[in-house]
């Protein structure tokens, strides 16, 4: 990374915000551009659990090519100095090289289909799922080999490249992003549907 003043090496931190994003980018090999798609996932013991369609492009395209590339980011705030080139944001971002193992069985499939729901539903207070859903989905376990983090937060003190002057920049945070964390706790109310 050519600014190590922004490398984010806090591995627990960085687990937990992959963990509370809702939407990652995955880049799958297709000529002559990459084809890019945002996929929602769950993170879990160095892995991206993601699903899609077993009759479209992106499943297609990951049977010919198992290498992918997946990246997750935040916009924290909009930064602002007296210079037009210090603006700037604050950021989390994370860009990680995976191997994809993908299977179309109906157990593996509905396992990982479980498995992702525990991120969104874990309340759990859906009816199973059936057999025609799993019919349908491939799924993909794309095993990280290897992963780069930065972030730009002004709480750490990273204001400005090495050996430039600090600029005093204006911060104007934007809105919460769609993150588990954001949702209110009545989205994971186990009685909602109760009569």
């Amino acid at each position: 990374m050519r600014r190590e003043d922004l490398a984010w090496n806090d591995w627990p931190a960085i687990s937990k915000f992959l963990a509370d994003q809702m939407v990652c980018r995955v880049a799958i090999h297709d000529q002559p551009f990459p084809y890019v798609l945002g996929q929602s996932y769950r993170f879990v013991d160095g892995r991206f659990l993601v699903h899609c369609s077993r009759f479209g492009k992106m499943a297609d395209l990951i049977r010919r090519n198992p290498n992918v590339t997946i990246e997750v980011d935040h916009l924290v705030a909009l930064l602002k100095a007296p210079k037009g080139q210090n603006t700037s944001f604050e950021y989390y971002s994370v860009l990680a090289r995976c191997v994809v193992e993908w299977s179309e069985e109906l157990e593996v499939v509905r396992a990982q289909q479980y498995e992702v729901l525990e991120k969104y539903r874990p309340e759990k207070d859906y009816t199973p799922i059936d057999d025609f859903a799993p019919a349908q989905i491939t799924v993909f376990k794309c095993k990280v080999v290897q992963m780069s983090a930065k972030k730009r937060i002004l709480a750490d003190g990273q204001y400005s490249p090495p050996g430039q002057p600090q600029a005093p920049y204006l911060r104007y945070p934007f809105p919460p992003p769609a993150a588990v964390s954001s949702l209110p706790p009545e989205a994971f109310n186990p009685n909602r549907f109760s009569p």
